[in-house]
């Protein structure tokens, strides 16, 4: 599961997403250095062709994987992406995931545009496909991805190498994505020729208007995720946003939401929390960028649980905090499985991190760090013993 946004104001673009993923499974904050070199990169499962120059890149990346959850480059593109269950998942063979499509775009695009087409073009040239579960390797889908820079960007849904995409910018400047397609007739670009290969291909009957979402996609696992609700529920929230208040603590307020206040309700929840067989997701990660023309502003959480955590600025230096705590995401395991389990611990962290992050949102360098470490000494103070913070 998972659910990412956009929209674009007078400022630039913002993006937005809460990676849900295995509960265990550890989500890298990592920073890469652009580098040239024409060669062969090894994605997850795949060899693939690269171009010379890779530019520098923040991700988000489990860190069994090559490829990444979410990120932003050193250009201001932003990429995120989507579970996506259609008629065309590849069981069969392990190509690229979706998460090395999304760090190849990154690496290799100077704006929204260039990414939708080193993506696209990957895509066709190699196909999708590969267990993409932490421990379940038995767990397949294809992808959706929001694809973002200053000026607006791209939605790109896919069906194995199926391909449509649809603009935003300010024209139309909002968009939420969940884990169903949701790209029917309006798509703005599109895979070569792809109504008659869909037609050719027993996928489509020629009959009216060819509609992505109605070709290509299964019901079951979209109603089981609660897809549409969390969707929805994030696009009645964009429309509602106070463009005369600080938007970052906004879009934080957004990935916190659960459906039933501050309980972890179902699938429904934007803020995921996992209880078992029927909710196996948890979100491991999330991000907010501001993505401006003269430059971009990044946070992460660096772990689980948006609702209990901070969000985190990241700074292209030694100084992010981040890079210097690298065994956070599992230290923040611990604390926030606590805080599912007590609350008195948990309404004194929200205390403390209510009074931390008003100031956080705005600081940098070594201000930011000193709150953060600050933060942190506090965090072990209110915990239970022996939880270990580097």
């Amino acid at each position: 599961m998972c659910d990412s946004f956009a929209f674009v104001d007078a400022s630039g673009c913002w993006l937005a997403k809460n990676s849900d993923r295995e509960p265990t499974e550890p989500q890298r904050v990592e920073w890469y250095d652009s580098r040239t070199g024409e060669g062969v990169q090894k994605t997850t499962y795949l060899n693939v062709s690269t171009p010379a120059q890779r530019y520098a890149t923040w991700l988000s990346r489990p860190d069994w994987m090559w490829g990444a959850e979410m990120g932003v480059n050193e250009y201001g593109v932003a990429i995120a992406n989507e579970a996506v269950y259609t008629r065309l998942i590849n069981r069969k063979s392990s190509t690229l995931l979706g998460m090395d499509l999304l760090r190849l775009g990154l690496e290799q695009s100077k704006s929204a545009d260039e990414a939708l087409t080193v993506l696209t073009s990957y895509l066709q040239q190699y196909g999708q496909g590969g267990p993409a579960g932490f421990r379940d390797k038995k767990f397949f889908y294809d992808n959706s991805f929001l694809i973002a820079d200053a000026n607006g960007g791209w939605q790109l849904e896919t069906a194995g190498d199926f391909w449509a995409a649809k603009k935003f910018s300010r024209q139309k400047p909002m968009v939420a994505i969940s884990n169903d397609l949701t790209i029917g007739c309006d798509f703005d670009l599109c895979s070569d020729a792809l109504q008659d290969k869909a037609k050719k291909a027993g996928y489509w009957n020629g009959k009216g208007n060819f509609n992505f979402r109605r070709t290509f996609a299964t019901r079951f696992m979209p109603w089981a995720a609660r897809a549409k609700n969390r969707q929805r529920c994030n696009l009645q929230h964009l429309n509602t946003l106070d463009s005369n208040a600080p938007l970052a603590p906004q879009l934080a307020q957004m990935l916190r939401q659960h459906k039933a206040g501050d309980k972890h309700s179902s699938n429904a929840d934007v803020c995921m929390h996992a209880t078992g067989k029927l909710r196996p997701s948890q979100t491991t990660q999330s991000m907010i960028c501001q993505l401006g023309n003269d430059a971009s502003n990044v946070w992460m959480t660096g772990g689980s649980a948006p609702c209990v955590s901070l969000f985190k600025p990241l700074q292209h230096s030694q100084s992010c905090w981040l890079l210097q705590h690298t065994d956070f995401w599992e230290d923040w395991f611990v604390v926030s499985q606590q805080a599912d389990n007590d609350a008195n611990f948990k309404r004194q962290l929200l205390q403390l991190n209510q009074a931390t992050e008003a100031q956080l949102w705005d600081a940098g360098g070594s201000a930011a760090s000193r709150l953060l470490d600050n933060w942190w000494q506090a965090v072990a103070e209110l915990a239970a013993p022996g939880v270990g913070h580097t």
